[in-house]
């Protein structure tokens, strides 16, 4: 008995609908063989023993039952790849809260972009526009504020931190955290003009003056001036709570 096998190539996207598809068309065609196989050893046509004709009988059912078992085994691991794969709407969710938890705003809320619509240019220690946490940034560029004049004037010449050239007054700009303990220290009650924006400053910086706090160390300026981390952190928490 001969037995012909043919196919046809269909074009389809590679679509979730698709994929069932294909998997359901593999399944019901490895059922089949499966099904075929079996009739066929149960067949009762009777054929002498060590004949030739039961030899090559014998090498049919080897050959069914192996490639019956090789499609059912294909169709499982295709099954078992498809249920551990995650759907992209997963991994784009996945990624965007792992993002949301990496930098938080001083309120507790997902950090906001401190660069807005008619700044100049973008601000952050990359320049991504957003006050971000970055291990390699030593200054703790963390600290988004509408930019003063009275704050770029003092900053100027009593740090040697001059900003004139990348802000203006009223510019939104990620300052130091030693900037903004120096303008606390300077103006403890009107912050240089300074408008501190709590859902845009990377909550981090809370840790940041706590951990020079507990060391007994001052934040410096690059003239080499000394702020107090107490002040600036009291400062902080009477702005944004």
């Amino acid at each position: 008995m001969d037995v012909h096998f043919s196919s046809t190539s269909v074009a389809l996207k590679p679509t979730r609908r698709n994929r069932r598809i294909a998997l359901s068309a593999l399944t019901t065609c490895s059922g089949v063989l499966a099904a075929f196989a079996i009739s066929l050893y149960a067949s009762k046509t009777w054929i002498a023993p060590g004949s030739q004709a039961a030899d090559v009988r014998d090498s049919q059912r080897r050959a069914l039952a192996s490639a019956t078992l090789s499609s059912l085994v294909a169709v499982w691991g295709a099954e078992q790849a498809h249920a551990a794969r995650p759907d992209r709407k997963t991994l784009a969710d996945t990624t965007a809260l792992a993002a949301s938890a990496a930098d938080l705003g001083l309120s507790g809320a997902p950090l906001l972009p401190c660069t807005q619509e008619g700044d100049a240019g973008s601000t952050g220690w990359t320049r991504t526009g957003s006050c971000e946490w970055d291990s390699s940034d030593n200054g703790y560029h963390q600290v988004c504020v509408t930019m003063s004049s009275t704050f770029l004037s003092s900053s100027a010449q009593a740090d040697k931190n001059d900003l004139r050239s990348v802000v203006g007054p009223g510019g939104h700009w990620c300052i130091c955290a030693w900037a903004w303990a120096s303008a606390v220290s300077r103006d403890p009650a009107g912050f240089e003009g300074l408008s501190l924006d709590c859902d845009r400053t990377n909550g981090r910086l809370r840790n940041v003056y706590r951990s020079f706090m507990d060391s007994g160390s001052d934040l410096v300026a690059p003239s080499g001036a000394r702020y107090p981390a107490e002040d600036a952190l009291k400062a902080v928490e009477a702005v944004c709570g």
